[in-house]
């Protein structure tokens, strides 16, 4: 979906932001109401950190202070020895702080405004590393007005597995994010950038993939290091970094294909109902054999089909590099799930309890159920990272159970 132009669409990316976070008393408990995601099936227990870089190599490009440094909030999941009373995380980070920013942001009262923060992950903050054992390395990249943990039952599912994920929230990019003094930082658009963008909306988003991948590749050099900064990296010897790969969400699909055909040290991508309009045309047709995974609605089969990313001019465009793609790439695998919109490809689907009378019809949401979506998402995520990272036989029988959910087209190298 064209976010970066549409500011009603931002607006609702940030109301859906605001669910992970909000909820009403008593009203707000009937029109919107939340519940925690599942806990995820795997053999490996969760941790999770969270750390505050600055890249110093970059100015940030949303403020006017000539000296401000590009920082992120970056938060790490990991196989984790857990010990019994350790208490596990709130689904958002800071979620108090959160609330009240957000809704500042959306002029909505703060005392309305509670039981969102009660959502819990299956992470334990601080826990200690598993040891002994090597794990491959999954970033994750959300989408424009996102958050890191807004595809936290894809993130879980994965460390559950034997897998260890990180992910920034992308600075003003994101809906919400906070500095080390955890002081807010909310959504806004580069005012240059966006002047730009009214003479060349292509030029505007292809700057703002690349600012996104900035951050993706900072965060893969600070975390291959044996030390963050001058603390010693308690990550590093668990990870293998020859294994290493991408997932994101819309903007942060792009960005992550940006990232497939642009790094070197990224072996596999996972796109989830990508936004691949700002690709350069050079990334989105050079010709590759790195596995690439495509999650999306069944929009992206055919125009004709009815859906919600597709359905503008720069819409238009998207479908057509989503399929120059797919013509390029000779280890691709497309999953396209029926009665599907943006949103179901991310944890709103799982923490909106949509079919309760009174409940806020939300846009984005398509009649898929949250169980089919999850699982049709966790399996074919899976699978496709053992493959591609794990050096198993892909599984094409893995989604035989959705047959009737899903139309799939694997071209498998």
């Amino acid at each position: 979906m064209d976010f970066i132009y549409q500011n009603n669409t931002f607006k609702t990316l940030v109301f859906l932001s605001f669910l992970l976070l909000s909820g009403c008393a008593f009203v707000g408990q009937l029109a919107i109401p939340m519940e925690s995601i599942d806990e995820p099936s795997g053999p490996y227990d969760i941790g999770t950190q969270i750390f505050f870089w600055t890249d110093e190599s970059r100015s940030e490009q949303y403020t006017i202070d000539p000296t401000d440094l590009r920082k992120l909030l970056v938060q790490i999941w990991y196989p984790a020895q857990i010990k019994e009373g350790h208490q596990k995380t709130t689904h958002m980070v800071f979620p108090e702080l959160a609330l009240g920013s957000l809704a500042k942001t959306l002029n909505a009262p703060a005392g309305l405004i509670k039981h969102g923060g009660q959502l819990m992950s299956s992470a334990v903050k601080g826990a200690h590393p598993i040891e002994g054992e090597v794990f491959p390395l999954i970033l994750f990249s959300h989408g424009d007005g996102g958050v890191a943990t807004q595809n936290l039952s894809q993130i879980e599912m994965l460390v559950s597995q034997g897998y260890v994920v990180i992910a920034p929230n992308h600075t003003y990019n994101a809906s919400i994010t906070f500095d080390k003094y955890r002081n807010p930082m909310v959504y806004q658009s580069n005012v240059t950038w966006q002047e730009q963008a009214l003479h060349n909306k292509k030029y505007y988003a292809n700057r703002l993939i690349r600012y996104r991948y900035e951050d993706m590749a900072f965060v893969l050099d600070t975390i291959s290091n044996e030390k963050l900064f001058s603390l010693p990296n308690p990550y590093y010897k668990i990870i293998d970094f020859g294994r290493v790969g991408i997932m994101g969400h819309s903007m942060g699909a792009g960005t992550s294909y940006h990232a497939l055909i642009n790094d070197a040290r990224i072996q596999s991508a996972v796109a989830l109902d990508g936004w691949f309009f700002p690709l350069d045309q050079k990334t989105f047709s050079t010709q590759t054999k790195k596995p690439f995974l495509h999650l999306a609605q069944e929009e992206f089969l055919s125009l004709e089909i009815e859906g919600d990313i597709n359905n503008s001019e720069s819409g238009i465009i998207n479908f057509d590099i989503h399929n120059t793609i797919l013509q390029n790439n000779s280890n691709s695998f497309m999953v396209y799930v029926k009665k599907s919109l943006h949103y179901d490809f991310t944890d709103f689907k799982q923490i909106y309890i949509q079919d309760r009378p009174l409940t806020f019809p939300l846009s984005g949401l398509g009649e898929v159920s949250k169980s089919t979506i999850k699982q049709i998402m966790n399996k074919s995520i899976l699978e496709f990272f053992n493959y591609s990272l794990k050096n198993n036989i892909f599984d094409t029988t893995v989604l035989d159970k959705h047959n009737k959910d899903i139309k799939v087209n694997y071209d498998i190298n």
